[in-house]
């Protein structure tokens, strides 16, 4: 339940300098949930109904801005199941409504069965997040407060802790020392390499030729 995720939250960072509120935990822990929701998504199966189109309206659980449609079972009932292929199906916006749209139609009350993502629910009373995955979700919430604990030591210029400003830094470094740690127990636990979403880069030689039609060089070529 939340209040789990919160008690072990504030066990991780213990905060003795007593800069992290409430409001700042709660806040870090919406944070985390947002972020494991990303990495593991709650899976929702729910059949759909044909109506002699190529169109399916979307699944009644379905959240805009988040699900993903993982598959589409069609027939349903075949062993080994057959899907759709992603090729011949595809979200398709129309001016009131999206809908999912299909290459070939499917007849009028035949099912179809779609698998797809939603948000996990984690409140007082309902958490659907597997158990085994709280302590990653509460490390990553203890590391985002704890970064913002070493930008404050880091940063800080007030006249009461000028006397001791080098004190604070390494009061800072240990912090986010700390932040990294938690950080990378919760990558580690959940088998996921962080470096998957930074942006892969790449060269490219671009034949620009000059004002003569020729190879633009260093020094021009002899004529």
């Amino acid at each position: 339940m939340l209040s789990d995720y919160q008690t072990l939250t504030d066990n991780l960072v213990r905060d003795d300098t007593a800069k992290i509120t409430v409001a700042d935990r709660d806040r870090a822990l919406g944070l985390a949930f947002g972020r494991y929701g990303k990495d593991r998504p709650r899976i929702k199966v729910e059949d759909l109904a044909g109506a002699g189109t190529n169109e399916l309206a979307l699944p009644v659980g379905w959240q805009d801005g988040f699900s993903d449609l993982k598959s589409l079972e069609y027939p349903v009932g075949n062993i080994p199941p057959t899907f759709i292929a992603p090729e011949f199906r595809r979200l398709y916006q129309k001016p009131a409504s999206t809908v999912i749209q299909l290459d070939s139609a499917i007849g009028n009350g035949q099912a179809v069965r779609a698998t797809y993502t939603i948000r996990h629910q984690v409140d007082a009373v309902t958490d659907t997040i597997p158990v085994d995955d709280r302590e990653p979700i509460a490390s990553y919430a203890a590391a985002i407060l704890l970064d913002e604990l070493a930008a404050f030591f880091s940063g800080a210029s007030d006249s009461t802790i000028q006397a001791d400003v080098v004190d604070h830094r390494s009061r800072g470094d240990q912090f986010a020392s700390r932040a990294n740690r938690l950080r990378k127990f919760y990558f580690d636990q959940l088998g996921i390499d962080p470096k998957r979403e930074v942006a892969a880069g790449t060269v490219v030689a671009l034949d620009v030729r000059d004002s003569l039609g020729g190879p633009r060089m260093t020094h021009r070529l002899r004529r």
